[in-house]
């Protein structure tokens, strides 16, 4: 069974596993969409919950990834076999199957699917400070621990979208990495002054704040980060000619 050393632990794996149910919804939901097999939307489920932390493992270089020995991942693969199976026998069925796409934008989803984006920042930034040498300086480790968390956080989404070939959506819509960014930095920098463990939760609180509230803010309004608009427009205009 897992081991904690805190009740922050407690509280993180509890948030931790509700988001392992979100990732692996819209997984298993983008696989179905995508007519993937079984084997295929359980693989792209495991890889929407697990991708980040993969690659924060590979990314400190801190032996054999969690995945595959921490006795928390193997609960977490467990429930999230276990949601990848329910959709797609509830995908199977044509009588069942309108449920399946009329609750794939629900928001409830969508805010689990925020808060365990933060989460798992936050988790990843924990992780990497155990692995990370004591002489860096101060702005190595502050960078060290800010990309450790972001990738933790949206790793998973990336990787899913790379797999069933289409550009991440971190990198074109609704201000996705940007609310990461910065959530991620607030509970860095605590990381790295703090004199007592006693405002932990403070921080990590304040930085999830950070992260939902501002993805929320970017759904609602439609914030985007600006693009080549002017390229984009002539693209378009030319397709427009070529019809």
């Amino acid at each position: 069974m897992p081991t904690f050393s805190s009740p922050i632990d407690i509280a993180l794996f509890v948030i931790e596993i509700l988001a392992c149910i979100s990732f692996a919804t819209s997984g298993a939901i983008t696989a179905i969409r995508k007519k993937a097999d079984i084997l295929g939307v359980t693989i792209l489920t495991l890889i929407a919950v697990f991708g980040g932390g993969l690659m924060r493992d590979l990314f400190i270089q801190k032996g054999v990834p969690h995945i595959f020995w921490d006795p928390e991942y193997l609960l977490m693969a467990a429930v999230a076999i276990i949601i990848d199976i329910f959709w797609f026998v509830l995908a199977y069925s044509s009588k069942t199957a309108r449920f399946v796409e009329r609750h794939r934008h629900d928001f409830w989803i969508f805010l689990l699917d925020a808060i365990g984006i933060g989460v798992f920042c936050i988790s990843g930034v924990r992780t990497a400070v155990v692995a990370m040498p004591a002489d860096w300086n101060i702005v190595s480790k502050a960078v060290y621990l800010t990309i450790t968390g972001v990738i933790t956080g949206v790793g998973g989404g990336m990787f899913r979208d790379v797999f069933i070939g289409e550009i991440p959506m971190v990198f074109k819509k609704r201000f996705y990495m940007t609310p990461c960014i910065l959530g991620t930095l607030i509970y860095v920098i605590y990381v790295l002054n703090a004199s007592s463990a006693n405002l932990d939760i403070l921080f990590i609180l304040v930085a999830l704040a950070v992260i939902v509230g501002l993805r929320i803010l970017a759904v609602v309004f439609q914030w985007n980060l600006p693009t080549a608009k002017g390229y984009n427009n002539l693209v378009e205009e030319q397709q427009k000619e070529q019809k």
